[in-house]
């Protein structure tokens, strides 16, 4: 059954206020190009409410336009061929709810209308509320909204797809597998589903026999376990026995207590040795410190000898730098006091040479102040002039009446408004046209006044007029509509409306007002220019050009009051103030650097004169101290103890090493260690002893305690229980086995019924497959969706995976081919289809996009498609013009 959209018109419809009409649909590709926000889902949404809402449904309110109130009435026309038949459907909803189907010499109106396109488009209505996917059917199934592309439920539309699978001379399984109506197997399915889960483990009563028998074959274990325990701890309480008495006959740990008494006393010996080493070194370490002590002292006496001929040398040197610094002082004053004097020199001619710049400076600024003054007084009388003629204009603007452009534009905007409506009047109004003789007369009342009609002419009729007709009698004429009334009252409002503003701006017309803003304009121009003049001539005002003025009179007379304060001219031309300054400059440079050397000398001959003196005062006390009687005998004493004391140390040095080496060969750490060794083997001996003699004692009372439970009836009671819970469990898992294997068997019976089902399906998506992806194969699931992907990875072999595993582009892309191939399978069942796709394939690469263009191409032979798209780019190439939306 062949489906084409011819027209589709809305109204009132989210953004679309007013009436937007698209018309001339091709039967194939139709690509409407619109940016972000232009109205495409609007579209879209439009036609899903056309067929999928209720026209009587209160769950529409997103169709209402945005900021509307409750009288907006949103509406939907659609024109489309069904068959070749013409169809019109016209559906408003919210503030006029209505429904008409005109399909051919027949209509259809309200529910009626509405039931019939859902029989003849496969879909159905929501009982309450808005339209749900589940009510959608066949054009929920080819219809993609915007960014769910990716997304595919056949399920609502599965019993149109198996209608159109149906093998009308196939057998009952056939049908029950086209159906999905398979009782006998959803049964055994829900007995084996008692016992076992999906994955095969058991469960229900099946599960609780296991555990059952898994619970007593671990109870009979656990007795079992306990029986041979009973009868090991017989034999380890004989063993126990056995050793506890030779222990108490031998007592092992008295021969250690002997054996640890001797390795404490060896120790104690040891501890002694090393104790006298200590002290030995500790004396031995004193006895090198005095050595360092005296070797000290030594070496001090021998410095005072040394230090006493440096004192010689030293002094005799500051004598030499002494008098060397006495020559260098008194040369260095007398370049001293002759740089003095080339600087007063120097002084004398800088100052008769600035009395000279001073003179001709003071003159200079004389001058310059004149010149000040006399350009003040100049831009004072201009400023002056400028100023008396912006007071002039700004009164008379004060008096001018006063009009603005926007008043200006608003009586045009009335005038344009009663020329429209004059226009909208004349041309729905009555004309009379008349042709008198010559002297006849005609009276035309109309609204209480007589006009005299002579000649020839024409008369535009608003109102009810009567006309009187010569020698009696009389015509009514009254035009026809109530739209005419109206806009002559709104042609009589939009002429009051601009008489009200020429009265408010106190004009006669449109072109006084344009004169008056003329005039008004050039007096502002004026006032403009005047102050702009103003500014120019006086930027900061008339006070400012007469304070400069006054203060270059000021200038004027303080120049003249200096130069007569100075002194009069010298007789000879002096040196320039640059000359001057450069020349008392090097002289008070030249007198800077004969001070400076001046000083350098002082300080020189003060430090050889204070250096002499030390070196004279460093050598007499070393003289003195080479003369101290106690110095020979502190020299005797010091030569008298290193002798003892290297006496006593090479004596120690040989004590501590025999005592060293003693010591060592007794190795104290390895009777240290004798010791511990010894301790620890005593306690673990005695507790062990009393421990064996514990366990002695409970495990007799353990095995008393055994001895009265009864384990052997214990476990014959048991051992029956378990051979009943075993049959149990066997016969729940024959039972689970049985269905199991059945349910197995119904169901490849059925998947092979399925895929010879599908196999119309299947030729379907391997016509477009390979458009997409060479070498490919997809199988369907029951539900007649997509749901392996098999092809060909980079090294040659095949691989197969989920739809759902692979990325969002490619699930997009597989998807929009299965809705290819159920529209292909429905049109051949005799089903309406209608493809619609909201900006898909955004997600697409270049190559993918082009490989499904073709696919797209192909689909469109066969069936009408709707391509929204904000991307107008990216399908210049499908041989069809792009349709922007206007």
């Amino acid at each position: 059954m062949k489906l084409q959209i011819t027209r589709l018109r809305v109204e009132q419809l989210r953004r679309f206020r007013s009436p937007l009409e698209l018309g001339g649909f091709e039967p194939g590709l139709n690509i409407l190009a619109a940016p972000n926000e232009a109205g495409k889902s609007t579209l879209v949404r439009a036609i899903r409410a056309a067929f999928f809402e209720r026209h009587r449904s209160t769950a529409v309110e997103d169709l209402r336009p945005w900021g509307e109130g409750s009288g907006a009435a949103p509406l939907v026309e659609l024109d489309f061929l069904l068959d070749g038949q013409d169809h019109r459907l016209v559906k408003s909803f919210l503030g006029k709810k209505r429904c008409t189907l005109a399909a051919g010499a027949r209509s259809f109106d309200g529910t009626d209308a509405e039931d019939h396109l859902a029989h003849l488009f496969g879909f159905s209505f929501a009982s309450k509320g808005a339209s749900k996917p589940e009510n959608w059917g066949i054009p929920g199934l080819l219809w993609v909204e915007q960014g769910r592309g990716q997304e595919l439920d056949v399920s609502h539309a599965r019993d149109h797809l198996h209608d159109a699978l149906r093998d009308p001379g196939g057998d009952s399984a056939a049908e029950l597998a086209a159906s999905g109506g398979d009782a006998i197997l959803d049964s055994l399915r829900a007995q084996r589903d008692e016992l076992l889960t999906s994955t095969g483990k058991p469960r229900a009563a099946h599960a609780e026999a296991i555990a059952q028998v898994a619970a007593l074959e671990a109870e009979l274990g656990a007795i079992d376990a306990q029986v041979a325990t009973y009868r090991q701890q017989v034999d380890q309480l004989a063993q126990m026995r056995q050793q506890h008495q030779a222990d108490e006959m031998a007592k092992p740990w008295e021969t250690l207590r002997e054996e640890l008494l001797a390795a404490q006393r060896r120790n104690g010996a040891l501890q002694a040795g090393q104790e006298q080493l200590r002290n030995d070194r500790a004396r031995w370490r004193q006895l090198q410190e005095t050595r360092e002590l005296l070797a000290t002292e030594f070496a001090g006496l021998a410095h005072q000898q040394a230090e006493a001929q440096t004192r010689e040398r030293a002094c005799e040197e500051a004598a030499t730098q002494l008098q060397d610094s006495d020559a260098a002082v008194a040369h260095a004053r007398q370049n001293a006091a002759d740089a003095q004097r080339r600087v007063d020199g120097a002084r004398d001619a800088w100052r008769s040479a600035s009395q000279e710049a001073q003179r001709r400076n003071l003159g200079q600024l004389l001058q310059q102040a004149q010149a000040d003054a006399a350009r003040s007084a100049e831009s004072l009388a201009r400023a002056e002039e400028a100023h008396a003629r912006l007071a002039t204009l700004l009164a008379a603007a004060a008096v001018a009446p006063k009009i603005r452009a926007g008043d200006v534009e608003q009586l045009q905007k009335l005038e344009r408004a009663a020329h429209d409506a004059d226009l909208r009047r004349q041309a729905v109004a009555t004309r009379l046209q008349f042709v008198l003789p010559e002297g006849q007369t005609l009276e035309l009342q109309a609204r209480d006044q007589i006009h005299g009609l002579r000649g020839e002419g024409e008369r535009l009729i608003d109102a009810p007029v009567t006309l009187h007709l010569p020698g009696g009698g009389q015509l009514v004429i009254t035009p026809g509509g109530d739209d005419l009334v109206a806009l002559a009252r709104s042609h009589a409002d939009a002429r009051d409306a601009l008489h009200a503003a020429l009265l408010s701006l106190g004009v006669d017309g449109i072109a006084q007002a344009r004169s008056r803003l003329g005039a008004s304009a050039d007096l502002d121009a004026q006032i403009k220019l005047a102050q702009q003049a103003l500014g120019i001539v006086a930027p900061r005002g008339l006070e400012a050009l007469r304070d400069e003025l006054a203060q270059a009179q000021s200038r004027i007379a303080t120049a003249q009051a200096a130069c007569e304060r100075l002194p009069a001219a010298a007789a000879e031309s002096a040196l320039s103030i640059e000359e001057a300054e450069s020349a008392q400059q090097a002289a008070v440079a030249a007198e800077q650097a004969a001070q400076k050397s001046l000083a350098e000398a002082l300080r020189r001959q003060s430090a050889a004169q204070e250096a002499s003196a030390s070196a004279l005062r460093e050598l007499a006390a070393a003289r003195a101290a080479l003369a101290d009687p106690g110095r020979q005998q502190r020299h005797a004493q010091a030569t008298q103890q290193w002798l003892a004391v290297g006496a006593e140390a090479e004596a120690l040095t040989a004590r501590i090493d025999q005592t060293n080496a003693n010591v060592q060969a007794a190795r104290p750490d390895i009777v240290l260690q004798d010791i511990d060794r010894l301790q620890r083997s005593i306690e673990q001996l005695t507790r062990s002893h009393q421990l064996r003699r514990e366990q002695l004692l409970l495990l007799e009372n353990t095995l008393q305690q055994a001895g009265a439970q009864g384990l052997e009836e214990q476990r014959e009671a048991l051992a029956g229980q378990l051979m009943q819970a075993r049959r149990r469990h066997a016969e729940l898992r024959r039972r689970a086995d049985a269905l199991a294997l059945l349910c197995h068997k119904l169901e490849q019976k059925r998947q092979a019924t399925l895929v010879r089902l599908q196999a119309p399906l299947q030729s379907r998506m391997q016509h477009y497959l390979p458009l997409l992806m060479p070498g490919a194969t997809v199988q369907m699931d029951a539900e007649l969706a997509p749901a392996t992907l098999t092809r060909i990875n980079g090294s040659g072999a095949a691989e197969s995976g989920q739809l759902q595993e692979l990325s969002f582009g490619a699930r997009e892309q597989l998807r929009l081919i299965s809705r290819f191939a159920y529209a292909d399978l429905l049109q051949e069942a005799g089903r309406p289809t209608l493809l619609i796709l909201d900006d898909a394939l955004v997600h697409s690469d270049a190559p993918r996009l082009a490989q499904m263009k073709r696919a797209l191409f192909d689909a469109a032979q066969r069936h009408q498609v709707l391509l929204f798209t904000c991307h107008p780019e990216h399908w210049r190439d499908m041989g069809v013009a792009l349709r922007p939306l206007a």
